[in-house]
Parts: structure tokens; C-alpha cells; sequence
């Protein structure tokens, strides 16, 4: 059985939870603002609006939106120049042999090196956006999220991982600003476009790896990633769309509010935020 000392309450939603818990595991607020000794809460329903209160200073996220579009643009032109230039060399592989292959891909090297560096950069730029996003949904009367914003900054660089985290706490951010009417299936459908045809073509290339020759298999592989890259270009493009609606949303919640917020709130804020 546990004892006072093993746990706090959440002063904002009155939820219990276990002292090594940072976040209150029903209304997320940091442990650093929310938690509570039970003699000093009231007997009194704790109201809506405490959810809601606005907790440190907004900051607008529009330059670093700005950012990732240019490099998910960049990105998708880097990596359609790779695969071409893939394409080219596994062919020639297959028709005049690895020595003619290796020749072209010497000519060609320089196209392989922008891509994954965009990329890279690109994953950065959304952390560092998605972060900021995260600071500001407190700062503008919509609660806390269910990541620190360290966590949000961390989860799009996890690779594996961030095929989830980063269409999550996109949905999240939108349904915390009121829901939009179609961005959300929007996230869905480019979801579906990043990882079905993927999954398509690995059945495809094992087919034709067991019943083809080797120079069909490079053939198939070459193509199809350049066909599957193209289901991901139109899945970036989608979801930059829905960037661009929560920096529209964003914009009109802060124009909503008032001029600053609370001074002490701010401060609470920051330290909770550190701790997370």
C-alpha cells in the first residue's frame, strides 16, 4: 500500500499519481505547477477553465515553419536526383556489368551526398518547430501536452519511431487547438502513402528476388523505390499542408489572447519545462 510520500496530486484535475511520475498522467501538467499535499486542496470542484489556464509566454513558430518547408522541398528534389542517378547505375550494372556501373557511379557520386544531409537537417528544423509548438500550447490556454517539450524535440530524430511520433503530435497539437475539419485525415492519408507503398514494394522485390535473375531484381528495386519515394513526396507534401494549417491556427489563438501572461505562471513554466 502506498503512503503520502509515494505520491502527489495534481492541484489542476485532482488525479493521483506516483511521486516518480514528472507529469500528471491525466491533464500532463508539469509536477513543478500541479502537484498538491492533500490538506491543501478544497473540497470544492476544481473548475474547466483550470485546465486552460495560460502558463508561460507565446512564441510564434511561423520562421521555423518557414525552415522546414524549404528543406522538406529540398529534400524531396535531393533524393528524386539519388534515385535517378540509382536507377542509372543499377541498369547499366545489369545490361554491361559492375565494372561499367562502378565508372558511372564515380561521375555520379556527388548527387548521392545531398539527400540524406537535407534530410537530416530537415528532421532537425521540425524538432526544433514541434518543440516550440509544444512550449506554446500552455503559454496559450490549451493545456500541456503529453510530451516535455525535450521529448517533442527528441521523437522526430528516433528513426523507426518517428514514423508514429511525428503524425501523433501533430493530431495532438491539432485536437488541443479545437480539431480541424479535414487535417487529421489528412495525417491518416499520409501516413498510409509513406508506409503502404513501402511494405508494396519489399513484397514485390522478395517475389522477385526467388523467381527473377539478379538484374531484374535491380531493375525492380531501382524503380520501385523511385516510385515509392514519389507516394512519400505527394505524404511530405500533405503533411506540410498541415503544418501550415496549425501555424494558421496557432496564429488566430494568439491573436485571441490577451497581451501577456502572468509573470509567476511564466516562471513555473520554465522551470517545469527544464525538469521534463
Amino acid at each position: 500500500m502506498k503512503s503520502a510520500a509515494d505520491i502527489w496530486i495534481c492541484n489542476v484535475c485532482r488525479s493521483i499519481n506516483p511521486i516518480s511520475s514528472n507529469r500528471c498522467y491525466r491533464c500532463h501538467t508539469p509536477i513543478q505547477i500541479a502537484a498538491a499535499k492533500p490538506e491543501d486542496l478544497t473540497v470544492h470542484q476544481v473548475p474547466k477553465e483550470a485546465h486552460t489556464e495560460v502558463v508561460g509566454t507565446y512564441r510564434s513558430t511561423e520562421t521555423l515553419a518557414a525552415l522546414v518547408t524549404v528543406a522538406a522541398v529540398a529534400f524531396i528534389l535531393a533524393t528524386f536526383l539519388a534515385l535517378f542517378a540509382t536507377y542509372a547505375v543499377n541498369d547499366l550494372r545489369a545490361s554491361e556489368g559492375r565494372d561499367a556501373a562502378d565508372v558511372l557511379f564515380q561521375q555520379r557520386i556527388l548527387l548521392f551526398i545531398p539527400a540524406p544531409v537535407i534530410g537530416v537537417l530537415a528532421l532537425l528544423v521540425y524538432a526544433a518547430w514541434i518543440r516550440r509548438v509544444i512550449e506554446n500550447l500552455p503559454a496559450l490556454g490549451l493545456g500541456f501536452s503529453r510530451v516535455s517539450p525535450t521529448m517533442a524535440f527528441v521523437e522526430p530524430l528516433i528513426p523507426g519511431f518517428n514514423l508514429y511520433a511525428i503524425p501523433a503530435r501533430i493530431a495532438e497539437v491539432i485536437q488541443k487547438l479545437g480539431g480541424h475539419l479535414y487535417a487529421t485525415a489528412l495525417i491518416g492519408l499520409a501516413w498510409l502513402l509513406v508506409i503502404g507503398p513501402a511494405l508494396l514494394l519489399v513484397y514485390v522485390a522478395r517475389f522477385t528476388r526467388f523467381l527473377g535473375t539478379g538484374a531484374e531484381l535491380l531493375r525492380v528495386t531501382s524503380i520501385g523505390a523511385i516510385v515509392v519515394f514519389a507516394f512519400q513526396a505527394v505524404a511530405l507534401v500533405l503533411m506540410l499542408f498541415v503544418l501550415w494549417q496549425v501555424e494558421k491556427m496557432l496564429r488566430a489563438k494568439a491573436e485571441a489572447m490577451p497581451a501577456k501572461a502572468t509573470p509567476a505562471r511564466e516562471n513555473a513554466a520554465a522551470e517545469g519545462a527544464e525538469a521534463s
